[in-house]
């Protein structure tokens, strides 16, 4: 877990709200949405609706220009989803989850149909991680970022695969999916001044250039 130490702030809020739902009725909840709006977190059938305020929106798409630049200057292919609707066949368990992005890294090419991503993203501004984190685990989605905005924290949760801590996320420094990067380097860049989005993507490429290329060659003994 990375975070930093910064000046009290006033951060937008997002809009939030939750309630239940009745058992066995997620899908034809799911059915019965007019159309995609507030991004679903629901576990059991506790549904929590979030709808982005700007900071929230600015660093999800920061993280999303970070990993862009880092899949192109490693040549890493991927396939990046926004507000996908993940869940088990038929509804089961009443959980549900629509992350802020999601990708296919390892699973590339291969990844079948309903397949959880290999990577979640979760931006949390005026909500807890707790019932993301619940969804992702239960629905099985291998590793889940979480980026904290008001305590200045990112978060890599990796899915215990065995152990006492089975099917549950456990946080780790370094990522599953990029097994070169760390959580504190990666929140060190998103907290770059740069307001201009192309510049910052420059800025991201550059750095994955000069620190993650070298970093990843065999005879530097990276991943």
């Amino acid at each position: 877990m990375a975070s930093t130490t910064a000046q009290p702030e006033t951060i937008a809020p997002d809009a939030v709200v939750s309630f239940e739902i009745n058992p066995g009725t997620l899908l034809q909840f799911l059915e019965a949405r007019a159309e995609k709006g507030p991004r679903l977190k629901c576990f059991e059938g506790g549904v929590t609706l979030v709808s982005p305020g700007m900071p929230h929106e600015s660093k999800g798409y920061r993280l999303d220009l970070l990993i862009l630049a880092i899949c192109l200057e490693l040549r890493i292919k991927y396939m990046g989803l926004a507000s996908t609707t993940w869940t088990l066949p038929l509804g089961l368990g009443d959980t549900a989850y629509e992350a802020d992005s999601a990708f296919y890294i390892q699973s590339h090419g291969r990844a079948k149909a309903g397949q959880p991503p290999d990577l979640a993203i979760e931006v949390v501004v005026s909500n807890p991680a707790t019932k993301a984190l619940r969804a992702g685990a239960f629905l099985k989605i291998p590793e889940l970022w979480v980026l904290d905005i008001p305590r200045h924290r990112l978060t890599f949760h990796h899915l215990a695969m065995r152990g006492e801590h089975k099917g549950t996320y456990r946080p780790k420094a370094r990522s599953r999916a990029f097994p070169f990067l760390a959580s504190d380097e990666v929140l060190e860049r998103l907290e770059d001044p740069e307001t201009d989005a192309a510049t910052f993507h420059e800025n991201c490429r550059d750095w994955a250039r000069r620190v993650l290329v070298p970093r990843c060659r065999p005879e530097d003994g990276g991943a």
